[in-house]
């Protein structure tokens, strides 16, 4: 099961999710989904947020065996 560690990232960051959405082009539900995990960013997305937190892309999420 791929868990989200998006939020973490992002309140450890200087950028608000407000600027984060506008910089994305997505509504705060959909960066809420990506901090929980409901829905993900795509590629090009997910190297373009690590990159603006200050992360690698592995840093995004955690692998956790068992039932998804």
């Amino acid at each position: 099961m791929m868990i989200s560690l998006i939020g973490h990232w992002i309140k450890q960051s200087k950028l608000t999710r407000k600027e984060l959405c506008e910089v994305f082009g997505v509504s705060q539900n959909t960066l809420s989904n990506w901090c929980t995990g409901k829905t993900f960013p795509t590629i090009p997305q997910a190297f373009k947020l690590a990159t603006l937190l200050n992360v690698k892309v592995d840093d995004l999420y955690h692998w956790k065996e068992g039932k998804e």
